[in-house]
């Protein structure tokens, strides 16, 4: 008898298992069993299917994995293999399948929620910190205030570090307060007042090339470079770094702050100090919220914007403000417009931290291996490893927020995760933020929430947010995991190819030692504090309930709303049944009549295209998007434009 979960009580594969049947080309090609046995051979080899993946199909290279497994694993001669599915094949799949369904043992230390030295390798020692007091911002309005705080407290001296994607200069930290300076006019005072105020931005191609208006919604082109200029203008120091990858960015988001009346602190996570950011737990959009302006006349501005960003008070600190410093002190060239900035010396290091607390810490990246950097050319990607190693261990519930749920390296993590019982919550954006590119959107994440939910559709659910009394959409821009209420990792690197492998993203990994017992739908468990109110605090938020009927998870998972209902601000809805169909070309159309709508789009074209070679001349007055029709395959440009993956 099998007794895997993904094998048990299934017909054929039972048949095949006694030596009563087979699956090949032509016998059983597309019985359910297929996708089952795909899924099982993805498990010991992710590669394995690399051009059609589990799509239920007993095609040729389904055949030839099941072959390579027969060889590799279950040493038959090559000679000898049919590339069929026999008894041996299934009964192996079977038996591996049910070791990685078992739970693992339940733990409370964290070496094993977080990664070791010898799993993060050589990029930062210790591994993790101990003794961090990590304060969780949920929606913007209360890191803002914090941030707002800690720089009034500065004197001449002192220091801030900023790296962002986007900075608006007017964006200000406490816009309920009237005559609240933007961000900008707050640092230029602290400069004049003689802290040193450095600034590292992203410096996308539109940065760096003459090609400013109108403000893109989805780019930070004209802000980051109004930014950098009024700060270098006034002598402070910031620079536009362009050094990414095919199709990258800058998309760490993240604050060192060091005075010397308060001590030492660090904001890192998903809140660019930027328009639109701004929010709480209401999302009511008040009127003295700070909007993004329409664009081509479609109004770009969410109603309600949803966040997370975590304060790290602590030894941490020293190693986020390290992450940073490696970016600003290499000394290749940033951008077109910046040389190599003067370097921080290592005397800046961030000293011990006056506040402490009970959360070990670690500091997590990505950042690209085309040799982008100097000091890092085969890149870092320790938040894959990470969320890699928090999934696996799941025992009760992975909840996820993030603002893509687009194909990534983790889909197949969390599929096996739900497979063995573990419930997955996944919240998204009910709609995408870059205008024209809705149906991009929504087929990408339906290809991923397809196969999350492919080994067990009861374990996944799946929610947006709305606006209470409204059917506005919140936008959910987090990038937050929670996992058995013991672990929690957030900062700026979504669910999506392009946060895993291309841009550069900074993230925390947090476990809480400060346990308490709890229960896991009436069981006996220890939890984090901290992480359990992080959880709690943003249930009771989502459902406008009491945070306290969520303290047992599964219970608080038996409150959401099923079927397509809606409860406070979550709404429920199905995982697609199938990927709607886009037309890609028209959407490439689209796109580039809005570049066209920008100054200089002349220059701007080629670097949308990259290295796509234009074959007709860009002259005034022509219609851009008549270049999506020599485009030979625009489904392909468009997924390599918006969700890159950077293969090593």
């Amino acid at each position: 008898m099998l007794t895997s979960a993904l094998f048990a009580g299934d017909a054929l594969l039972e048949a095949i298992a006694q030596d009563q049947d087979r699956i090949s080309r032509t016998r059983h090609r597309n019985d359910p069993a297929v996708q089952k046995i795909q899924i099982a051979l993805l498990d010991q080899d992710p590669d394995c299917l690399p051009r059609f993946g589990a799509d239920g199909d007993y095609g040729d290279e389904t055949a030839g994995a099941v072959a390579r497994f027969k060889v590799q694993v279950l040493g038959v001669p090559q000679a000898e293999v049919i590339d069929d599915v026999g008894p041996l094949t299934v009964q192996k799949l079977d038996e591996l399948r049910a070791a990685a369904e078992r739970p693992p043992v339940e733990s409370v230390v964290p070496e094993d929620w977080l990664l070791t030295e010898a799993e993060t390798g050589p990029f930062r020692s210790p591994a993790f910190t101990l003794d961090n007091l990590v304060l969780f911002f949920v929606d913007g309005e209360g890191y803002y205030d914090t941030l707002a705080a800690r720089l009034d407290a500065l004197a001449a001296g002192d220091r801030v570090l900023f790296a962002g994607w986007r900075f608006s200069p007017e964006q200000m930290l406490r816009p309920a307060t009237a005559g609240s300076p933007g961000i900008l006019d707050r640092l230029l005072k602290l400069h004049t007042d003689g802290v040193v105020v450095r600034a590292l931005l992203y410096g996308s191609q539109f940065s760096t090339l003459p090609v400013r208006r109108p403000r893109v919604p989805t780019l930070p082109s004209k802000d980051n470079f109004d930014f950098r200029t009024a700060l270098v203008g006034a002598g402070a120091q910031a620079v536009l770094d362009a050094r990414v990858g095919h199709f990258g960015s800058h998309h760490q988001k993240c604050a060192v702050v060091q005075g010397t009346a308060e001590g030492p602190c660090a904001f890192v996570g998903g809140i660019d100090v930027c328009l639109d950011r701004w929010d709480n737990a209401a999302h009511v959009d008040p009127p003295f919220r700070q909007r993004e302006p329409d664009f081509l006349g479609v109004k770009a501005s969410l109603p309600g914007w949803h966040d997370v960003q975590c304060g790290v008070f602590g030894p941490a600190t020293a190693q986020i403000w390290q992450a940073l410093v490696q970016r600003w002190n290499d000394p290749t060239t940033p951008s077109r417009i910046d040389t190599p900035p003067v370097p921080i010396p290592s005397s800046e290091e961030p000293g011990p931290s006056p506040t402490s607390g009970t959360q070990a810490v670690q500091v997590l990246r990505t950042l690209t291996c085309k040799g982008v950097y100097s000091f890092l050319p085969g890149g870092e990607f320790t938040v894959t490893a990470a969320y890699r190693k928090a999934i696996g261990r799941a025992r009760h519930y992975i909840y996820v927020e993030d603002q893509y749920l687009w194909p990534s390296p983790l889909v197949d993590d969390l599929r096996d995760a739900a497979a063995r019982g573990v419930q997955v919550i996944l919240v998204t954006a009910r709609d995408f933020d870059a205008p024209g590119l809705g149906d991009v959107h929504k087929a990408l994440r339906a290809e991923a929430l397809q196969r999350i939910a492919s080994a067990a559709p009861a374990n996944v659910h799946c929610f947006h947010l709305e606006q209470a009394a409204t059917a506005l959409q919140i936008y959910v821009h987090a990038k937050l995991m929670i996992v058995d209420d013991q672990y929690a990792a957030a900062g700026s690197a979504n669910l999506n190819f392009r946060s895993h492998t291309t841009d550069s993203e900074l993230h925390l990994g947090v476990f809480d030692t400060d346990l308490a017992d709890g229960t896991v739908g009436g069981a006996l468990h220890r939890f984090g504090v901290s992480v359990r109110d992080l959880r709690t605090q943003i249930w009771g938020e989502h459902l406008n309930e009491d945070p306290s009927l969520h303290e047992d998870p599964l219970v608080g998972l038996g409150r959401m709303p099923t079927g397509g209902g809606k409860t406070g601000h979550l709404v429920n809805f199905p995982v697609p049944p199938q990927v709607p169909a886009v037309d890609w070309r028209e959407v490439l159309r689209e796109l580039l009549r809005s570049v066209q709508q920008m100054e200089n789009w002349q220059l701007l074209a080629p670097v949308v295209f990259g290295p796509l070679a234009i074959p007709l001349p860009l002259v005034p007055g022509m219609d851009l998007g008549v270049l999506a029709d020599v485009v030979p395959s625009p489904e392909a440009f468009l997924r390599d434009l918006l969700n890159p993956n950077t293969v090593c």
